[in-house]
């Protein structure tokens, strides 16, 4: 290479490929909502499951299903989504503080592997 040349930088990148799975979040169900909450803190499959009181294999389809409808590829690109989508919720000021709370894990929430609430005993 001569050296008046110019050296060709990296790529241009509009926008990381995971961002495009922001607009699709409102098509996750309640269930899976929970899942995206704790996928966004970096839990283990396992550690979600203990959480949701559901199986480990559960929580893996879950997560597929995630990935599915928010068309992302990878679990690194589902966290940094769900990382960034809760971010923002948290900022978000036009929310009210009780619907922020919505799309989150509630200690009382119990529902079972469908995302179906149970009766209360």
């Amino acid at each position: 290479m001569r050296a008046d040349q110019a050296i060709p930088g990296p790529a241009a990148v509009d926008e990381p490929q995971w961002k495009h799975a922001l607009k699709k979040v409102n098509r996750l169900t309640l269930r899976e909502r929970e899942v995206f909450t704790l996928l966004s803190e970096g839990s283990s499959n396992q550690w979600m499951a203990d959480q949701l009181k559901v199986t480990e294999r559960t929580v893996r389809a879950h997560l597929t299903a995630i990935m599915g409808k928010l068309e992302i590829d990878s679990r690194m690109a589902a966290c940094l989504a769900a990382y960034y989508f809760h971010a923002e919720l948290s900022t978000d000021h036009s929310i009210p503080s009780e619907q922020h709370h919505a799309s989150a894990v509630s200690a009382n929430t119990v529902a079972d592997d469908n995302g179906e609430p149970l009766p209360n005993e």
